[in-house]
């Protein structure tokens, strides 16, 4: 354990995230990852290869930080483990293995900097007014908006204008689109950005317009309206309200 220092942890934690970028991505080819589903060899090589990289970052300081490395060498064999046999089992399912397996590595990380730096953790606010309300609004960007738009759309489920070009689109583009346009709404409020929504709109807009103008429908034509202008609604009404908290209530 060693006492609070904020510009030192910083640095040990970004030595911690450049050594994860190093061996997880910019040293491991995909020749390495497809080889390490096969043989147990080549996994015990990119370990050894994240170890290596961990030892040459920490090399002035390791006396001092020797147990976080082998925690990360430990950890990161047995979650790479994990996530062989999670490809194994769900081969369709790539992306959710490779998203789960980088929270890990990220969240083993975080133990080791807890455990390095415990007094400044004490310290933290984790349940303050501001994360609240963070947290809250990306739980409603994410969650709860496509529910109430799915809700609010159902009396049309029956339609046959649009029905079957849902089946013409990617598996759940839709809702993974809306919920990046919220986000990215409510973030440009939040920065006082606000020409990027216009951008925003523009954007989609040029993009929307082959489907408009190809459809020849004009059901379809008003379905992908009400969407697009019921979901900018409540991502500039959940920014309004955010800005609007934060401003006044927080502070």
């Amino acid at each position: 354990m060693y006492t609070i220092n904020y510009e030192t942890m910083l640095i040990v934690l970004l030595q911690l995230l450049l050594a994860h970028v190093l061996g997880d991505f910019v040293l491991q080819p995909k020749s390495l990852v497809e080889k390490r589903k096969i043989h147990i060899k080549y996994l015990l090589l990119h370990v050894a290869i994240h170890t290596i990289a961990l030892i040459i970052i920490f090399s002035q300081t390791l006396k001092d930080h020797w147990h976080g490395v082998v925690f990360i060498m430990a950890t990161h064999l047995a979650i790479d483990s994990l996530k062989i046999w999670y490809e194994h089992k769900w081969p369709t399912k790539p992306f959710r293995a490779f998203v789960f397996d980088q929270i890990l590595h990220l969240l083993m990380i975080a133990i080791v900097i807890i455990f390095y730096y415990p007094d400044y953790f004490q310290q933290l606010q984790l349940w303050s007014p501001t994360n609240l309300l963070y947290l809250l609004t990306l739980l409603v960007l994410v969650f709860v908006t496509p529910i109430i738009m799915r809700v609010f759309f159902s009396r049309w489920d029956t339609e046959q204008a649009f029905t079957g070009k849902k089946t013409e689109t990617l598996l759940d583009a839709g809702l993974v689109i809306g919920v990046l346009e919220r986000l990215m709404v409510v973030i440009f409020i939040q920065i006082n950005f606000l020409p990027g929504i216009g951008f925003l709109i523009a954007a989609k807009s040029i993009f929307r317009f082959g489907d408009l103008t190809q459809a020849k429908n004009t059901k379809f034509t008003e379905y992908i309206l009400v969407g697009t202008f019921l979901s900018f609604t409540i991502a500039l009404l959940l920014g309004v309200l955010l800005k609007y908290a934060m401003t006044t209530i927080v502070t």
